[in-house]
């Protein structure tokens, strides 16, 4: 592509004319339906100047805002958008849909209605929406549109799945017997942490320190790439050892070729849709469990936790979320958790009677 465009003017079979350029983006781009070709040059011009400004990093101008398609304005606001390339990619992934949709057309003509008709249609339609309405939201603060048209759809979350934790550590240790020796130690892991799969995939031999009986989570890896946690993150995080977890540890068949806990069969990071298909699932069907997903093995730690009497507080810290989303996902869970709080509270009292009647 020449470093300074000129674009290119056509007439259309209906007798109208139509324009094609590059965007600031490098994509390719079509608008249509003018009178003439003098008003198709005139108005390609005009979009040529804002490219090139674009490039340059200029906002575009007042009068040229009018005529930013749904498509410019997601390139610009990715561009601009200041997070890591996973987060990139995962937004410009959910935008995929829309800009199929919408565009080609100039975000001031987008209405309301239309919006909520389109995300009404398509699979995955909150994380698609999130992302329309992240995009225009930012349009009304570069003040390119008046307001958002999505400001008022509402975007309500999906119905989050069933959770069923497993019933015991024998569930678990019949699934490790089936797996690979490799990965044996895994769903023993997996519950007895609460971690993430992206989490204890990216997990190394130098993260745990067997002298404080802690693992600490430094790092992610999703989407084929490694993330480091951000040190204000609620992520980057440490976890005690319980014995049973340091146990399984040392069944891992020692490897020199990966700085690894968890390596797959190359020594790399385990490609999580791979592992559920050739190693998780087999497993399970082996074992005579029922299925779960391996996100399972984390709700089975915070259910088995809250069962224990570990606080919520406690509980939010180990698995590097807030206490409310602990509170709503699994304060239910645990059938006995009134029965567990009275025998705390009891045993407290007891201890207070104790004190007591040793003072006099």
């Amino acid at each position: 592509m020449p470093s300074v465009q000129r674009g290119r003017i056509e007439k259309l079979p209906s007798g109208r004319w139509s324009v094609r350029w590059y965007d600031e983006t490098g994509a390719r781009r079509r608008q249509g339906g003018f009178a003439t070709k003098s008003e198709a040059g005139a108005w390609l011009d005009g979009k040529l100047a804002d490219v090139a400004g674009l490039r340059r990093g200029d906002a575009p101008t007042v009068a040229r805002t009018l005529d930013v398609t749904f498509a410019e304005l997601a390139g610009r606001f990715l561009a601009a958008h200041e997070a890591d390339d996973v987060t990139i990619a995962k937004i410009r992934a959910a935008l995929g849909s829309a800009v199929n949709e919408f565009g080609s057309r100039p975000i001031r003509t987008l209405r309301p209605d239309e919006l909520a008709a389109w995300r009404k249609k398509i699979s995955n339609r909150h994380h698609a929406f999130r992302a329309v309405k992240q995009v225009l939201a930012q349009a009304e603060r570069w003040e390119w549109i008046e307001k958002s048209p999505a400001r008022r759809i509402a975007n309500p979350k999906p119905k989050a799945p069933e959770i069923t934790p497993f019933a015991s550590w024998e569930e678990v240790e019949a699934i490790a017997v089936e797996l690979d020796p490799r990965f044996a130690a895994i769903p023993i892991f997996a519950v007895g942490t609460g971690l993430r799969p992206e989490e204890w995939i990216a997990l190394e031999r130098r993260d745990v320190d067997r002298g404080e009986g802690v693992v600490h989570v430094r790092r992610v890896y999703t989407q084929g790439r490694l993330k480091e946690c951000a040190k204000t993150s609620r992520q980057r995080r440490r976890v005690p050892l319980r014995q049973r977890v340091l146990d399984a540890l040392d069944m891992i068949p020692p490897r020199l070729d990966s700085p690894l806990v968890f390596p797959a069969a190359r020594g790399g990071h385990i490609e999580l849709g791979k592992f559920r298909y050739r190693e998780w699932t087999p497993a399970l069907r082996a074992a005579g469990i029922e299925h779960r997903r391996i996100y399972d093995t984390r709700h089975t730690y915070a259910t088995w936790s809250l069962a224990a009497g570990v606080s919520l507080f406690a509980l939010s810290r180990r698995m590097g979320t807030s206490l409310q989303m602990i509170d709503q996902t699994y304060g239910h869970l645990a059938p006995d958790a009134e029965e567990q709080e009275r025998l705390l509270l009891d045993a407290y009292d007891s201890r207070e009677r104790t004190a007591e009647g040793g003072e006099r």
